[in-house]
């Protein structure tokens, strides 16, 4: 959007840097001043402030009295989070300006792909400084986007201001969530179908969003935000369809037979690989914040895949045993069954409680489980590229605990006793966390590898026919195997009818049953397909 706003040049000054005694460091240093220069930015709306980057390259070091050689231009600046908000140390939420008529302007910063929003992550609750960058790290080598980060160095109004990343903030774009764009033209047909990104938050007076038919763990109905588009640009048919696909989701997950009344499967509607991803790295960090707080779900046209996918993740600093919300410093139990001291039920889905209890959806949690606990997951990689990422910030953290001396050894936030007094605790007690967590999941994730179904053949490519039907209760059955199972519910998920079909053939014979809609559930090995019969006796 674009902002009509007077750029004042502001000269940029760095008095006050000896403070911290920082000659030069191996990360990138940005420098912010704004025109009152008392360090002082509000939490909405943006002010008009100015930022230069200082970066020489990789290996090479960088001094605070170096010229601006990545960045140099004028910015749009407020502080980000919730509770965060109570600590000296901020977050930041930047909007790259254009200098003559200060409408919003793109660039590439420090090798990430061009945007004009960004944001400055303060970390202040994670006190190894790792959580967020790994977490990001993880979801990426799982195969999925999360927002990219580089460590750098913060001077605000001449004053240092400690270890943050320039994180890219969660945009639908090529280069970040990559689905389509919807125009509020796209109202019907494919073009309607995608691109949509909702979010799952604190709800207030001003949230603005859909409904959906089935209740959060508070047992209100779930209430999902507008992301994008954003909430005075989406169109009533694009909320009307974004609506209707959850509901027909979760009517089929709510179900019995997990088919809605439509005879499709939940698994027609979610990129079941997203959403076990999303679980996982959810579970492994024990996010207390997981699933109902910061996250986000979103979905690409029916031409580009179309399956809703959870994701991308966000808020991960209370995380990894850190905080004792929602009893999330235990290495045991799940927290998507939310443990003792949690709140905002009432935007807590209930869809990962109904999923796991799926052996369809279990048995691909746990291949997902097992590849990736064989890779990314394994404890020796974690713990590689924790001590990596140690040695690269270790100078600007012994800066960052210098300048905010409160920190270390003494209790900020929700933290489990006793507190670590040294930043080398910090790390020791984290490592020990993620290798009891992971052995706890490796004993306890549920699932059957061997009878993953999702992806070995589509639903769509299975070839059924079942003939006459509508009929007076006599049908054919005609399918590509030599055996299957079969079975037919009435609407409300009753079993009435269980029997096995052999070499490829055979009929059902339901003219006893009442006249209606009825569905006939028929399984394979590998696939699983459901199909409406009607009973016009």
């Amino acid at each position: 959007m674009k902002k009509t706003v007077l750029f004042i040049a502001l000269t940029l000054s760095i008095s006050g840097v000896n403070a911290q005694s920082m000659s030069t460091t191996n990360l990138p240093i940005i420098v912010i001043n704004t025109v009152a220069g008392d360090g002082e930015i509000p939490d909405d709306p943006k002010m008009v402030a100015s930022m230069g980057i200082i970066y020489n390259g990789p290996g090479m070091p960088n001094s605070a009295t170096d010229p601006f050689n990545h960045y140099d231009g004028p910015i749009g600046i407020e502080t980000r989070g919730n509770s965060t908000q109570d600590f000296e140390k901020k977050t930041y939420s930047i909007e790259l300006r254009n200098p003559v008529d200060g409408s919003d302007s793109s660039a590439a910063l420090l090798g990430m792909p061009k945007e004009e929003d960004w944001i400055l992550h303060a970390m202040v609750i994670d006190k190894s400084q790792l959580r967020i960058p790994m977490s990001f790290y993880l979801a990426q080598r799982m195969g999925h986007y999360a927002s990219r980060w580089v460590y750098c160095e913060l001077f605000l109004d001449g004053e240092y201001r400690g270890l943050y990343i320039l994180t890219e903030r969660i945009k639908r774009d090529k280069n970040r969530v990559d689905i389509a764009k919807l125009k509020s033209t796209d109202i019907v047909g494919d073009e309607l179908s995608g691109g949509y990104i909702l979010r799952i938050d604190w709800i207030d007076d001003d949230a603005q969003g859909i409904e959906t038919n089935k209740p959060s763990l508070e047992g209100v109905p779930l209430f999902l935000q507008y992301y994008y588009p954003r909430a005075e640009n989406i169109q009533p048919e694009q909320s009307a369809y974004i609506l209707n696909y959850i509901n027909e989701f979760q009517d089929a997950l709510w179900s019995p037979t997990y088919h809605n009344s439509l005879g499709k499967h939940y698994s027609r509607y979610i990129d079941m690989t997203a959403f076990a991803d999303f679980l996982i790295i959810n579970e492994i960090s024990k996010n207390s914040d997981g699933y109902k707080l910061s996250s986000y779900i979103h979905k690409d046209k029916t031409s580009n895949g179309g399956k809703l996918k959870a994701g991308p993740i966000w808020d991960f600093d209370q995380t990894y045993g850190v905080s004792t919300v929602c009893d999330c410093n235990d290495f045991e139990g799940w927290t998507y069954m939310q443990g003792g001291g949690c709140e905002d039920f009432e935007s807590m889905p209930l869809w990962w409680s109904k999923l796991m209890d799926d052996p369809v959806f279990t048995n691909h949690l746990k291949c997902r489980w097992e590849t990736l606990r064989a890779g990314p997951l394994h404890t020796d990689t974690l713990f590689n590229w924790i001590d990596d990422q140690r040695l690269y910030i270790q100078e600007a953290v012994d800066r960052n605990f210098l300048r905010w001396n409160d920190f270390i050894g003494e209790p900020i936030w929700y933290e489990p006793s006793p507190i670590p007094s040294t930043y080398d605790g910090e790390i020791v007690y984290m490592k020990a966390w993620i290798m009891n967590r992971m052995n706890w999941l490796d004993a306890n994730m549920p699932g059957d590898c061997s009878l993953d179904m999702v992806g070995l053949e589509e639903e769509d490519q299975i070839e059924i026919s079942v003939f006459p039907n509508p009929s007076n209760g006599l049908f054919t059955i005609q399918f590509p195997n030599d055996r299957v199972e079969i079975r037919v519910f009435n609407l409300q998920g009753a079993l009435l009818l269980e029997d096995q079909l052999v070499y490829g053939t055979g009929n059902i014979d339901l003219r006893e049953f009442s006249a209606g809609q009825y569905l006939l559930q028929i399984q394979s090995d590998t696939w699983v397909k459901t199909e409406s019969l009607i009973i016009n006796n």
